[in-house]
């Protein structure tokens, strides 16, 4: 049990490298249009296994507004901070975005780590049968703690916090919905893309109602 879970451990830093790797290009670049490229080609990917796994229950119909809600919105965010010389912002729009990115990042490993190693008591067994509520704590603690962390390395409003462990929650309802789903439709992950981590609807699912509501919020309190 303690073998299997290393390697899966290892299995999600690895693969968590590969994702944030094209984020550190993209602020390496400045360059809105590879953002763009990058964001259209995950939301993509994600689509195609969305339709791959022929998902039709009817409470997730609105859930294919959310792809392009996703889209257009983190593309309209961005391009707007870019071009608008009213925006003064303490670090690049695009590290903003990178920030809000490693949020749900931290929430997902520390929440994987807490539930693994002490969770007990289960959130929704009939869904999600690994996800606890020791799971769900640790990772706002982990939420938090970043929050406190970039609240003070930017002397933003501690309020911070409080809008990055909001990004933990809403990262919870976006994987669960999609656990839901593939509960009904009888598969583990939604593809196979991403070793650890199943497909790019696997990983896309947290971000899909964090990433641009509390990369809204931060960029107003940082």
């Amino acid at each position: 049990m303690e073998k299997e879970y290393n390697k899966n451990l290892i299995k999600r830093a690895f693969t968590a490298l590969a994702i944030v790797a094209p984020i550190v290009l993209i602020i390496y670049l400045q360059n809105f249009f590879f953002f763009f490229l990058i964001i259209t080609l995950v939301c993509a990917l994600a689509y195609y296994e969305w339709l791959k796994n022929k998902f039709r229950h009817p409470i997730f119909w609105g859930f294919n507004l959310i792809f392009g809600y996703f889209w257009l919105l983190i593309n309209l965010i961005i391009g707007d901070i870019l071009f608008s010389s009213s925006i003064e912002l303490p670090l690049s729009a695009y590290s903003i975005f990178l920030i809000v990115i490693l949020n749900t990042s931290i929430f997902d490993t520390f929440a994987y780590v807490t539930g693994s190693n002490i969770g007990k008591h289960f959130i929704t067994p009939n869904i999600s049968p690994n996800k606890t509520w020791e799971g769900l704590i640790g990772g706002l603690i982990g939420s938090a703690a970043l929050g406190f962390i970039i609240s003070n390395m930017f002397n933003s409003s501690l309020l911070l916090i409080l809008i990055f462990i909001l990004g933990g929650i809403l990262a919870f309802i976006g994987d669960l919905i999609i656990s839901f789903h593939k509960r009904e439709n009888n598969i583990k992950d939604t593809g196979t893309l991403l070793p650890g981590h199943g497909g790019a609807l696997d990983r896309l699912d947290s971000h899909l109602l964090a990433t641009p509501i509390i990369l809204i919020l931060t960029i107003l309190v940082v």
